[in-house]
């Protein structure tokens, strides 16, 4: 993935750009029509009557302009509606910026590369797509328990803001209100242990490193067999969501409230240590250990266990 990154007033704002690898065959099929239809989609989504009305276009030439923007692949459909017995198609660019290369870079900008891969997924034109799921503060679940690590999604939230703005949703859930409002099936990043988070409680069924209660909880790896346990051992992982296989599931999740308050310091602090072998494409697996070196009783370094790709 590209990305195309301003310096304003002293701070940094990146957001992807698509590299085009036929700029002849897009400009020949450009006009200033078509640009004017590429802007107002990129303000809004929507279906080509829309847009005609909007512009003040002939809707037959909307459709010859629309035409030439997908055989450039500028844009393409993001959902179908029916209206007065028609399927409306919605269009919208592909991304919010276009480019071409002329030479490639031999500058490699490290710091946190792996960081936007991990979560390209979430990235929908420059826009985060998906839900973040906290674990309820109030009696719940199975275990009937409440949590007190959903404020940790705010350092979260902050750190992926560089990758990506806000859709026109809200996009935090309680696990008890992603579970009544049937939330399974998006992009999912869930904060929390099986014990306060019904979401994880259901999720482990499907992982290769599984949360297990025998008198305590403790992580199983089917990977290594071996076992953790400890307040300050948390998982990592990134899999192809179970119940969508089109979406993807990130998992910040302690066996206490300190270890998800470490893994969401790992993932912000020192990812690239903790996904130095994770592999674009593949499911992750990433057990921790949260470190307190400097002796203050909070957590300020992280060590990696074990890290797969499946």
């Amino acid at each position: 993935m590209y990305f195309l990154t301003r310096h304003v007033n002293g701070k940094k704002y990146s957001e992807p750009i698509l590299i085009m690898r036929n700029p002849v065959k897009a400009f020949k099929l450009l006009n200033e029509n078509s640009l004017r239809i590429l802007k107002a989609l990129a303000k809004k989504p929507t279906y080509p009557n829309e847009i005609a009305r909007e512009l003040g276009i002939h809707e037959q030439k909307v459709y010859y302009y629309i035409n030439n923007l997908k055989k450039a692949g500028l844009v393409t459909v993001i959902r179908e509606e029916i209206k007065k017995g028609a399927v409306s198609k919605y269009y919208a660019p592909t991304s919010n910026a276009f480019g071409f290369e002329i030479k490639k870079s031999r500058v490699e900008e490290k710091e946190d590369s792996k960081a936007r891969e991990f979560f390209q997924e979430f990235v929908n034109n420059g826009v985060f797509e998906g839900s973040v799921v906290v674990s309820a503060p109030f009696k719940h679940g199975p275990y009937m328990t409440t949590a007190r690590d959903g404020h940790t999604a705010v350092h979260l939230a902050m750190f992926i803001g560089k990758y990506c703005s806000l859709p026109n949703r809200f996009v935090v859930k309680f696990d008890t209100e992603a579970k009544a409002e049937h939330e399974e099936k998006r992009n999912l990043i869930i904060i929390g242990g099986p014990a306060t988070n019904i979401i994880t409680n259901e999720l482990n069924n499907f992982l290769k490193i599984k949360f297990e209660w025998d008198k305590i909880w403790e992580l199983h790896s089917s990977f290594t067999n071996k076992h953790y346990d400890g307040e300050d051992i948390s998982l990592i992982a990134k899999i192809t969501n179970p119940w969508d296989k089109s979406k993807k599931v990130i998992l910040l999740s302690g066996l206490k409230h300190e270890g998800t308050k470490a893994s969401i310091i790992a993932i912000t602090q020192y990812h690239d240590k903790v996904l130095r072998k994770y592999e674009q494409g593949k499911d992750f697996y990433c057990v921790i250990r949260g470190l307190d070196k400097d002796g203050d009783g909070k957590t300020d370094d992280v060590k990696v266990l074990e890290a797969h790709n499946l």
